[in-house]
């Protein structure tokens, strides 16, 4: 287990991670890990039911991360305490004190897909800010992806499509 991190029970979904020690604001976190693999090998073991559809991390346009036992567990918020950045960095976007939950907005890993147009799945983060589904970047309001830029909570696929949507641009898809 890393330092700093512990594994128990959660009120967003089950079980979650939380801090036990304090992070300050800029200060990784955990690095995401797992076996790297491709779109194809991502879809196969989707299909054969050896990986959930909602738990790869998207790393590349094409390649993503079969998580970790760890690293999954990690949930998802509308009002996170960290931020995604270079491929797979998850860093305190404000300062977290021992007991809180480790938390990142699934839907800034997603770029927008012919594959994953219609995905959505349940947000039970319970943040006054819930947008009650999490999908791809396109769910996420243009206010929170500027906020998100700024503090460079993006990884480094996702940045053109993320400044071409910034700048009212409607070309984020994927290749």
């Amino acid at each position: 287990m890393p330092a700093g991190l512990v594994i128990h029970g959660s009120p967003i979904e089950g079980r979650g991670v939380f801090a036990t020690r304090h992070f300050k604001v800029g200060e990784p976190v955990h690095w995401m890990d797992g076996e790297r693999v491709s779109l194809i090998g991502c879809g196969w073991r989707i299909a054969t039911r050896r990986l959930r559809f909602d738990d790869p991390l998207q790393i590349g346009p094409v390649s993503f991360i079969a998580l970790d036992t760890f690293s999954v567990s990690i949930n998802s918020s509308c009002d996170p305490t960290t931020g995604l950045r270079g491929r797979n960095e998850l860093f305190a976007i404000r300062e977290i004190e021992p007991g809180a939950e480790i938390t990142f907005d699934y839907s800034m890993t997603v770029l927008p897909s012919v594959f994953n147009r219609h995905w959505r799945m349940p947000c039970r983060c319970g943040a006054a800010t819930c947008r009650g589904a999490i999908g791809n970047l396109d769910s996420v309001p243009p206010g929170r992806l500027a906020d998100y830029a700024a503090l460079g909570a993006i990884q480094d696929y996702m940045r053109p499509a993320l400044m071409a949507r910034l700048a009212g641009r409607t070309d984020v898809r994927a290749a």
